[in-house]
């Protein structure tokens, strides 16, 4: 009788193990609090899409995006880069303004990319994925 006391105490033990890690494990999957918002990749090749040749400053350039891209969306990540990429069997290599929007819409995504085209005729990749984030300040 002894033993199936101590066997019966033993499993209801385990239980509450259990029970109590599974919820524990629960509270500490997210131990940033991150958020799901959409994060937009927007890659802006700057040599102009008529002439395939860069006519605007990099610096001019980014700049005339990084005011576009403010009129529409609170806040942006801008870097440049060079990208290449094969016209027939010629390579073209080209620079790249690299733009790292969250929290935006398809919307407001798709009135930057139509400005950018009509106003400085550049060609632009969107990449769109959900992402988790946080802005952590000290």
């Amino acid at each position: 009788m002894k033993k199936k006391a101590l066997v019966l105490c033993l499993i209801v033990l385990s239980l509450f193990s259990v029970t109590a890690c599974s919820s524990n494990s629960d509270a500490s999957s997210n131990p940033l609090n991150l958020e799901k918002a959409n994060r937009y990749e927007l890659l802006i090749g700057l040599n102009d899409a008529t002439t395939g040749k860069q006519i605007l400053e990099t610096e001019t350039a980014k700049e005339a995006i990084k005011k576009t891209i403010l009129e529409s969306v609170s806040g942006v990540t801008i870097t440049i880069s060079n990208g290449s990429y094969y016209v027939g069997a010629l390579i073209v290599d080209e620079n790249t303004i690299n733009c790292i929007i969250y929290g935006a819409d398809d919307e407001a995504i798709n009135k930057i990319v139509q400005e950018i085209n009509s106003q400085l005729n550049l060609t632009v990749l969107v990449a769109k994925s959900t992402s988790e984030y946080r802005l952590i300040k000290p």
